[in-house]
C-alpha cells in the first residue's frame, strides 16, 4: 500500500476581524487563489464568536458546496439548529439563499469549507444535508475513535451524498496512539490538528494545534496516512477529496466556469430565483 508523506505544513493564522462586528473573529485555514494545490477545496474559514446573538445576514451561494463543521457551540436559523459536532453539507448548485435569521451561542466556533463542483453538476438543483454527530458511523480501535461524516473508513460508511468524492473524518487519538486511515491515492488531503500534537505521514512530520498538513495525490489505488499522537493525545480533522482539474472563476459567494455564468448567477439572485434553505427539507438518510 502506498504510504503518504506530508508535503507542506501551514498554520491557521491568528484570528482577525470578521464580517460581523467586534464579537466575530475569523481566519482562513485555506486561502483562495491556489486551487492547483488545494483542488477540490477552494477555501476554508475558521469563524469564532465571543458573544451570542445574530450572526450575519441571509446570503446566496451558487456553483459550489459548503461544508459547515460545528466545532463548538450552536447555530440556529430558519433551516434548523446545528449542535456541537454536527455538519451541514449544502450543495448550492444552481443557487440557494441561506443563513436567514441565524443565531449563535457564546464561544461558537465553526469551520466552513467551500468545494468546487464538477462542470456537469455545477448547476444541479440545490440540496441541504444535516449530518448529526450522533448518527454518523464510528470506527474504533485501540486508542482511536474516528467519526466518519463523509466517505468510508473500513466498515464505517457515511450516508452522505457527495457530488465531489470527499472523505471527512473526526479523529480522536489517546496519548501515544497511532492510526493509519486508508484513503484513495488520487485524493488531495489535508489534516487539521484541533487539539494536541501528532506526527503525520511516513516521515513523521510534526503537526501541533492549529497546524494544517497537506499530502498531495500520489497515484491510483489505496494509500494510508499514519497519524501518531503525542503525550497529551490529539484531535485531528481529516479532509480528502478528488481533484476536479477544471478552471473556475469566483466572485463574492459564487464559483462559476466563466464570467458569463457568474453574471447569470447574479441576475438570477436579483430576480428572486434562488430557493431559500429554510424552506427546504434536509435530505433524509437511510
Amino acid at each position: 500500500m502506498l504510504q503518504r508523506s506530508i508535503d507542506r505544513v501551514t498554520s491557521i493564522p491568528p484570528l482577525g476581524p470578521g464580517f460581523d462586528g467586534e464579537r466575530h473573529k475569523a481566519a482562513l485555514v485555506i486561502a483562495p487563489g491556489d486551487l492547483a494545490s488545494t483542488d477540490p477545496f477552494f477555501l476554508m474559514a475558521d469563524d469564532n464568536i465571543t458573544l451570542e446573538g445574530r450572526f450575519g445576514d441571509a446570503h446566496p451561494h451558487a456553483g459550489l458546496e459548503t461544508v459547515t463543521f460545528m466545532l463548538k457551540g450552536t447555530m440556529e436559523d430558519t433551516g434548523g439548529r446545528l449542535e456541537e459536532g454536527d455538519v451541514e453539507w449544502m450543495t448550492a448548485g444552481s443557487g440557494i439563499v441561506h443563513s436567514e435569521n441565524a443565531m449563535v451561542s457564546t464561544g461558537m466556533r465553526l469551520f466552513q469549507l467551500w468545494l468546487i463542483l464538477p462542470e456537469a453538476q455545477r448547476n444541479m438543483p440545490p440540496r441541504v444535508q444535516v449530518l448529526r454527530r450522533a448518527d454518523m458511523p464510528v470506527h474504533a480501535e485501540a486508542g482511536v475513535t474516528a467519526i466518519v461524516y463523509s466517505g468510508q473508513l473500513k466498515d464505517a460508511a457515511a450516508p452522505t451524498l457527495n457530488v465531489v468524492p470527499v472523505t471527512l473524518i473526526d479523529i480522536q487519538l489517546e496519548a501515544g496512539a497511532a492510526f493509519a486511515p486508508q484513503l484513495p491515492a488520487s485524493y488531495n488531503t489535508f489534516a487539521v490538528t484541533i487539539d494536541g500534537e501528532v506526527k503525520a505521514g511516513a516521515t513523521g512530520a510534526p503537526l501541533a494545534t492549529g497546524s494544517v498538513g497537506w499530502t498531495s495525490p500520489i497515484g491510483e489505488g489505496v494509500s494510508s496516512l499514519t497519524l501518531r499522537a503525542g503525550d497529551s493525545g490529539a484531535r485531528v480533522l481529516l479532509y480528502a477529496g478528488l481533484p476536479q482539474s477544471i478552471d473556475v472563476v469566483a466572485q463574492g459567494p459564487f464559483i462559476a466556469g466563466s464570467r458569463d455564468e457568474l453574471a447569470g448567477y447574479y441576475a438570477a439572485y436579483r430576480h428572486g430565483k434562488f430557493p431559500h434553505a429554510g424552506t427546504m427539507r434536509p435530505v433524509a438518510h437511510a
